[in-house]
């Protein structure tokens, strides 16, 4: 008889296996491979492996996985970009959230969320110069973040229902960023360390 805990841990090796195949186009245009083949034959493996926990977020469930090898270790629901376009200020914005390979590149407790031009330009506001105070909110990423690209963060969020909701699709509310409960986005932050992986497809 197959036990829960190896069924768990095979079913898991299968969808993070679907979940690199399936981001092999994009990593292959990333990393400047020639063919998705060749980008899949790179990708494919050596991720599920690097020595450490690393994070999945599926897109179409709207889910974070701690994952260790093949088992995964700990999940969550996440929000996600809601894929809106904004133009303004003689510039455009599209709030998608990016799929392909990356990693913690710093962590912050207590993040302040240094609003960009999209933000005042949504609002009908005036943009203000790049060092203005009215840039800077607290409390908005809530209590932790994980950075993992050019405003692009794991983070909290003081809105926790939205990222509740059991509709994944009606979890399609943020510019680009995933968003967390705060408690689920504390526990993340003390689970994982900078260099951490996160693969998004």
């Amino acid at each position: 008889m197959v036990s829960a805990r190896t069924r768990h841990r095979t079913n898991g090796r299968a969808r993070l296996r679907a979940g690199f195949a399936a981001s092999a186009v994009l990593l292959a245009l990333g990393a400047g491979i020639a063919s998705p083949a060749a980008a899949q034959a790179r990708f494919l493996d050596a991720p599920l492996d690097p020595g450490r926990a690393y994070i999945v977020i599926r897109l179409a469930e709207n889910r974070l996985d701690l994952v260790d090898g093949a088992e995964i270790l700990w999940s969550a629901p996440v929000a996600t970009g809601t894929g809106f376009r904004l133009e303004g200020a003689g510039e455009s914005w599209e709030f998608d959230t990016p799929r392909g390979l990356f990693r913690v590149e710093r962590k912050e407790k207590d993040p302040v969320w240094i609003m960009p031009d999209w933000a005042f330009v949504e609002r009908g506001e005036r943009v203000p110069p790049p060092d203005s105070p009215r840039r800077r909110r607290k409390g908005v990423l809530g209590s932790t973040a994980l950075y993992i690209g050019h405003e692009l963060a794991i983070h909290g969020t003081e809105n926790p229902d939205l990222v509740l909701n059991p509709d994944p699709d009606a979890r399609r509310v943020s510019h680009g960023c995933i968003r967390m409960t705060d408690e689920d986005a504390r526990r993340l932050f003390h689970e994982v360390e900078v260099g951490t992986l996160v693969l998004i497809y």
